[in-house]
């Protein structure tokens, strides 16, 4: 019995190694077709572009885990340039930055004209510093005009 696997073993790793060995020997081709789609095969008939692939033998069998680049003649801390697809999903963070910066300003100045309604509304005397750092008392028409204008802000932007 167990000369029966030894002589199996024996018949069956010659033929392992000379597969292994035509694999290793195979050719692979690149191209660029007519539409920019790069292309891999081993057969490159018809195609005028096609550049044979060399492919290094690794004898252990490991691959590394984090092969190191190669020379491209670029500055390797310079990064590589983003796909289109990069740049839209880029663009488009950006914007959901700015909607947000620009909802949260929004949300903030309602906030201030619903204090300010709130304040000048109920009560026809209101006593206010001034620019120039004196107190006093808004009149009739200053009241309501700064009252108007916060009423129409919060109509406008923030009742949506």
């Amino acid at each position: 019995m167990r000369s029966a696997i030894i002589f199996t073993a024996i018949l069956i790793a010659p033929l392992v190694l000379t597969a292994m060995d035509a694999r290793a020997d195979d050719e692979i081709y690149r191209w660029v077709d007519e539409n920019g789609v790069v292309h891999f095969g081993d057969n490159p008939e018809g195609q005028a572009n096609s550049e044979l692939i060399e492919i290094k033998n690794n004898p252990s069998g490991i691959t590394p885990v984090n092969p190191a680049p190669a020379a491209t003649g670029s500055n390797p801390l310079e990064e590589p340039p983003l796909s289109a697809a990069q740049q839209q999903r880029a663009d488009r963070a950006e914007k959901m930055k700015e909607a947000a910066a620009k909802k949260e300003a929004i949300a903030a100045g309602c906030e201030q004209r619903h204090q300010l309604v709130a304040q000048l509304e109920p009560s026809p005397r209101v006593i206010v510093q001034f620019e120039d750092g004196t107190v006093g008392r808004l009149d009739d028409n200053e009241r309501l005009e700064m009252l108007n204008e916060a009423k129409t802000y919060i109509a406008e932007k923030c009742d949506k």
